[in-house]
């Protein structure tokens, strides 16, 4: 009688587990879309060795359509991108890249794949729009969203899921170099445009990454690493202000991290802003993705970290779920060794699989190489960057009646500096080095 109920106890426990991981003619619950996503997650991340998991936690960059296989070897990583093809390459690339991760790796686990956004989609050939200083100049929220709907019919053409933005630092240090990205001093103004932002991108599925969390803007002389001094005051009031706004009204799934350091704590490895203020205080679900070389220079510029595994370390248990430099290499071999407990691992793998899912990634990539040429850089799209940058003129006061010029007064008129013959278009946008898109000042 023991035996009997032994017996049956065991197929009780058999068929409870086969219930769970499967979901019918030998599909995997985490490939059935029918299926609640946490369920999904729970069962893939039951499947993935310690290297997968830790794989799922950085970014591979792609290369041509022939370097696949040789790039990425077999093996699934949490996201990628590629910044120097044309549209139409980089589409094909990635249908193929998508089909190779579905394939050819052990769970099929496919990539987020990214691409700067700030004004237009940074591949070859896209529609350049007007930087976000000039956006911030129009003071038109509802154009900006026009705007960043026609960028992301363009990224899903191309099968792009996350864009690298909006950018939403308080520019009120003019000595710093990444003024153009910003919209502007005012966190209203900063917060309403990022909305906007955000909003036309997710129409098409397509996630952003507001950044720099947090205070990255105003840094000491100027420098792009250098600390931000504030207080807590000024932090709630100004800084986190655009991030509360637009976490609250749009649910991005995925947040950037900032190089520096506010009041003397370097923000990439401090749990209190990572996780206490950015998940606790504003609510954030998605995951966190470092500025690129951000996790490594909690060693190299700001000294909180002695070497390496040390900054993978203390930037993960801070709350940092995706790193883009090399150090969360370290990982795997620090679980290992028992210097690092493996449920940070696993909460940022969940984090990262969750918005795959949400995103839809494991039941249609999408991206059609065919709707890039139709689509992309269009006449519609090129008129309406025009009309975004109309709209970002601001009209002064022409005192003395400077203007027009009198040719019959100025003889010859000198157009000096490095940019005097040379129309740059902004830093992301893919014409950099290249003048013949624009006419130059001169």
């Amino acid at each position: 009688m023991c035996t009997n109920k032994f017996i049956l106890f065991c197929m009780g426990i058999v068929m409870s587990v086969s219930s769970s991981a499967w979901a019918g003619d030998d599909i995997p619950l985490y490939k059935d879309r029918t299926s609640p996503i946490e369920k999904r997650v729970d069962d893939l991340m039951s499947r993935m060795t310690l290297h997968e998991k830790v794989l799922q936690l950085q970014n591979r960059a792609s290369g041509r359509l022939d370097e696949i296989d040789r790039i990425f070897s077999g093996e699934s990583y949490g996201t990628t991108h590629e910044m120097s093809m044309s549209a139409y390459d980089c589409a094909v690339m990635y249908k193929e890249l998508q089909h190779y991760m579905r394939t050819k790796t052990r769970l099929g686990i496919p990539l987020l794949t990214s691409a700067e956004g700030i004004q237009g989609i940074i591949q070859n050939n896209c529609t350049l729009f007007p930087h976000a200083l000039a956006q911030g100049s129009t003071f038109n929220p509802e154009l900006i969203q026009q705007m960043t709907e026609a960028a992301g019919e363009e990224a899903k053409a191309i099968g792009i899921h996350q864009i690298l933005s909006s950018v939403f630092d308080i520019a009120r240090e003019l000595r710093w170099g990444r003024i153009e990205e910003t919209y502007g001093e005012d966190p209203y103004l900063i917060a309403e445009m990022g909305v906007a932002f955000i909003k036309g991108y997710q129409k098409h599925r397509i996630t952003c990454m507001p950044k720099h969390f947090v205070a990255h803007g105003t840094p000491s002389g100027g420098l792009n690493c250098a600390g931000v001094s504030g207080g807590e005051r000024e932090l709630r009031s100004l800084y986190l202000y655009p991030f509360r706004k637009a976490i609250r009204e749009t649910s991005p799934w995925a947040v950037m991290t900032c190089y520096s350091a506010y009041d003397g704590v370097s923000v990439t490895g401090s749990s209190y802003y990572m996780t206490d203020i950015l998940r606790g205080e504003l609510g954030f679900k998605g995951y966190t993705y470092s500025d690129w070389g951000s996790v490594e220079r909690l060693m190299t510029f700001h000294h909180a970290a002695g070497c390496r595994e040390e900054a993978a370390r203390m930037a993960l248990m801070a709350g940092v779920d995706l790193n883009i430099d090399s150090t969360y290499e370290t990982l795997e071999k620090q679980v290992e060794e028992g210097r690092l407990d493996v449920a940070y691992i696993d909460q940022a793998v969940r984090r990262i699989l969750t918005v795959k899912f949400e995103l839809g990634l494991f039941d249609e990539t999408y991206g059609d190489p065919k709707l890039v040429k139709k689509g992309v850089r269009n006449a519609e799209k090129v008129a309406l960057a025009k009309k975004v940058a109309d709209e970002s003129a601001v009209l002064l006061e022409n005192r003395n009646d400077i203007l027009p010029l009198d040719l019959n007064k100025y003889k010859s008129v000198a157009v000096v500096g490095p940019n005097s013959n040379q129309a740059v278009l902004g830093d992301y946008a893919w014409t950099m080095g290249d003048t013949k898109e624009a006419v130059s000042l001169l």
